[in-house]
């Protein structure tokens, strides 16, 4: 997750009041108190799902974004993509999920990140976690991602 923050970093974002809702999915604890994000919530085993909310400064397409967050997490990371696909929440709100991988000694782990810009906005929703243990939790990120809401 920390690779998220070298990214708004590097595009030189700058982060502003949430103007979201996430839920917690359960099993999942929201953690109070995050100077990096605007909303984080974690499992007892350590799957984390985090949000940012960050000035859409300067304006670029939905595809700018995702290539800038894609190239960031390859050239500077180690992540590798795996895949890239549309989503969409409950309320409507078009996105795209970027998911990637990385290898921690022997141990393979998952990070996603999926994009929402808006005239004003980008929110980056984040999820990250072993692979073992991202796969277990699949059903509560995509909840997740189909819960977030703008206010």
């Amino acid at each position: 997750m920390k690779h998220a923050f070298i990214i708004v970093a590097t595009v030189a974002l700058s982060a502003c009041g949430a103007g979201f809702h996430q839920p917690t999915p359960g099993g999942f604890v929201e953690l109070e108190d995050q100077e990096r994000y605007d909303y984080r919530a974690t499992t007892a085993d350590g799957v984390v799902i985090a949000v940012r909310e960050l000035d859409h400064e300067p304006k670029g397409e939905v595809s700018f974004w995702v290539d800038a967050i894609s190239n960031h997490m390859r050239q500077r990371g180690g992540y590798a993509l795996v895949s890239r696909k549309n989503v969409k929440t409950r309320a409507g709100l078009e996105g795209v999920q970027l998911r990637f991988g990385h290898d921690q000694g022997s141990r393979p782990f998952l990070y996603y990140v999926t994009v929402f810009v808006t005239d004003d906005h980008i929110y980056l929703l984040e999820a990250g976690g072993s692979a073992e243990q991202m796969k277990t939790r699949s059903k509560d990120v995509d909840w997740a991602v189909e819960s977030f809401e703008l206010d």
